[in-house]
C-alpha cells in the first residue's frame, strides 16, 4: 500500500483502493459541497507522508483557505513550514500559458500530488464544445507528466444544474467523486458518490459524509450484506427464571424485539438487559432514540431498585458494562445514522448492542421503504458480527409492530390485564417459528423476579471483587 496515494480518509480509502500513481482525481460538486475540504485533505495526507504537494488555486485567497481547513483539521500552514506543500495563485488563462507556469515552478523543485482547484475558469476560455476534449486530453496528459503522482481536478456545478455537462472532463478522468448536499427534515444532508475508480469493482451508490470541526471531511461507508449468517453461534447465559422457562435459550446473533403499550411500562422490563452484561461479562451499547443518557441511566437504576438492589450497586454494574448514546433521528439522513451507529459499535466492541424507542421512527421518516431496507442491512450487519442486538419500542402502530417482529428471534411483548381496580402485567414470549408463553406477572411471578435480581446481585459483587473481572 505503501506505493498508493491516499485520499486522507482510512474509510474511502478502503473502498476505491487507494489512489494509484498517475490518477487523475476529479472532484465534483455544488458551491460549499466540500470539493475544497477533500482536496485540501488529500494534498496534506498525503504531505504528511512526505509527498511534496502543489496547490493551485485561481480563486482561493492562502490565509483564508489555510484558515478554515485548520479549523477542520487540516495543518496546510504546517506541511508548508516542513516544504512538502507550496500554494500557487494562477492567473486565469489558457491551458498553454498555464503549462508554462508550471513548467516553471516544478522545475524548481518537483512534486508528486498537484491540485488545480478549480478548473472551471481553464474551461471557460475553451469557446468551442468539439475542441475540449482534444485539448483537455493533451493539458491532462502533460499535468500528469509534470506532477508524476496524482493529479487532483476540482470542478464546480453551477446552482441549478445536477451535472457538470462537460463529458471530456469526465472522459479523460481516472476516478471520479461527486459531492453533494441536500435537505432532510430541515437539515443539511450530504452525500458522495464514487462515480468511476478505474480498478475498483464500485458497488454502493452513495456514501453519506459529514466535514467536522478538528476532523475535515469523514465518509461512513454503508454496510453492503449479501449473505445472512444463521443465529445460534453461541449461548448466552441468562438467571430470569421466566425467560429460561419460556425460550430456553438466547444466542449470540439473535435479534430480540420487547415491546409494550404507549400508555406507560414497568421498568422491570430492562432487567434483561443487565442479567445477559452481567451473566455474561458482555459490553452493552444502548442507543435510544428519545431518551438522554442522564435518562436512560435512571430507567437502568429503577430496574434493579424497584426489585430491592442497592443503587449504589447499579451504578457500579451501569459504569462497568454500559456505554450509553443518545442520537436525534431526525437530524441525520438515514445512511449517516446507519453508518455512525455501525462505527460505534466497532469502536465500543459491545457483544449486546441496543436500540431503545425505534418507534420514533414512525414519525420521523417519509419513505418507510427506504427506513426498512436500511435497517435490515444493519440488523444483518449486527447478526453477522456475532452480536445480541435487542429493539426496544412501544407499540404505536400494528404495522410497524409486525414487521420488527417478523424479523425477530426473540419477541417478548408486554400486555395489561385488569384484576379489580389494579392492571397485571402479562407477558407473552415467544421464539420464532413456535407458539408464545403467557406469563401473567402477578405477586408470585413478582417474588421471583426480586429472587432473580438478587442472585444478578449475587454475581455482580463476585464480578466486582474480583480484580481481573475485566470486561471481555
Amino acid at each position: 500500500m505503501d506505493e498508493l496515494y491516499t485520499t486522507g480518509n482510512r474509510e474511502l480509502d478502503e473502498f476505491i483502493g487507494g489512489l494509484q500513481p498517475y490518477t487523475m482525481l476529479l472532484i465534483v460538486g455544488h458551491p460549499g459541497a466540500g470539493k475544497t475540504t477533500l482536496a485540501s485533505q488529500i494534498c496534506y495526507a498525503n504531505a504528511l507522508k512526505g509527498r511534496r504537494c502543489l496547490y493551485l488555486s485561481f480563486y482561493e485567497d492562502k490565509e483564508k483557505l489555510f484558515r478554515n481547513m485548520s479549523k477542520l483539521g487540516i495543518n496546510l500552514s504546517e506541511v508548508e513550514a516542513k516544504d512538502f506543500m507550496e500554494f500557487v495563485r494562477l492567473p486565469v488563462a489558457s491551458t498553454d500559458e498555464i503549462l508554462r507556469i508550471l513548467s516553471t515552478i516544478v522545475s524548481r523543485k518537483s512534486y508528486e500530488v498537484m491540485v488545480i482547484d478549480s478548473i472551471n475558469p481553464t474551461l471557460d476560455l475553451i469557446v468551442k464544445k468539439e475542441e475540449q476534449r482534444a485539448i483537455l486530453l493533451n493539458f491532462f496528459y502533460q499535468l500528469l507528466n509534470i506532477v508524476n503522482g496524482v493529479l487532483v481536478v476540482v470542478a464546480e456545478i453551477p446552482l441549478g444544474k445536477e451535472s457538470l455537462e462537460l463529458g471530456s472532463i469526465e472522459f479523460v478522468a481516472d476516478a471520479i467523486i461527486y459531492l453533494k448536499h441536500r435537505i432532510e427534515f430541515g437539515m443539511l444532508s450530504r452525500i458522495m458518490e464514487v462515480r468511476k475508480v478505474r480498478g475498483a469493482p464500485l458497488t454502493i451508490a452513495e456514501i453519506p459524509f459529514s466535514l467536522n470541526e478538528g476532523e475535515g471531511l469523514k465518509v461512513y461507508i454503508p454496510p453492503k450484506i449479501e449473505r445472512v449468517l444463521p443465529s445460534g453461534q453461541k449461548p448466552l447465559n441468562i438467571n430470569i427464571s421466566f425467560i429460561i422457562e419460556s425460550i430456553e435459550s438466547i444466542q449470540y446473533g439473535d435479534v430480540v424485539v420487547i415491546s409494550y403499550p404507549s400508555i406507560g411500562r414497568p421498568s422491570f422490563i430492562y432487567l434483561p438487559l443487565i442479567d445477559l452484561a452481567v451473566a455474561n461479562n458482555e459490553k452493552v451499547l444502548l442507543i435510544s432514540y428519545k431518551y438522554s443518557p442522564d435518562e436512560l441511566k435512571d430507567v437502568l437504576l429503577q430496574s434493579m431498585q424497584s426489585l430491592g438492589v442497592s443503587r449504589d450497586l447499579v451504578l457500579k454494574v451501569i459504569n462497568k458494562y454500559f456505554h450509553l448514546e443518545s442520537i436525534n433521528p431526525a437530524s441525520h439522513s438515514l445512511q449517516l445514522l446507519r453508518s455512525y451507529q455501525i462505527e460505534l459499535i466497532d469502536e465500543t466492541k459491545a457483544g449486546i448492542v441496543v436500540f431503545h424507542a425505534v418507534d420514533v421512527f414512525r414519525e420521523t421518516v417519509f419513505k418507510p421503504g427506504e427506513y426498512w431496507a436500511s435497517f435490515i442491512n444493519e440488523l444483518n450487519w449486527v447478526k453477522n458480527k456475532g452480536k445480541l442486538l435487542t429493539l426496544y419500542y412501544a407499540r404505536i402502530d400494528p404495522r410497524w409492530t409486525k414487521r420488527y417482529e417478523s424479523l425477530s428471534d426473540i419477541a417478548i411483548r408486554l400486555h395489561y390485564k385488569r384484576r379489580d381496580t389494579k392492571l397485571i402485567p402479562v407477558l407473552y414470549i415467544w421464539k420464532r417459528e413456535t407458539l408464545p408463553k403467557i406469563i401473567e406477572l402477578g405477586e408470585k411471578e413478582i417474588e421471583r423476579l426480586k429472587d432473580d435480581a438478587n442472585r444478578i446481585a449475587e454475581i455482580i459483587k463476585a464480578r466486582l471483587e474480583d480484580d481481573n473481572g475485566g470486561i471481555k
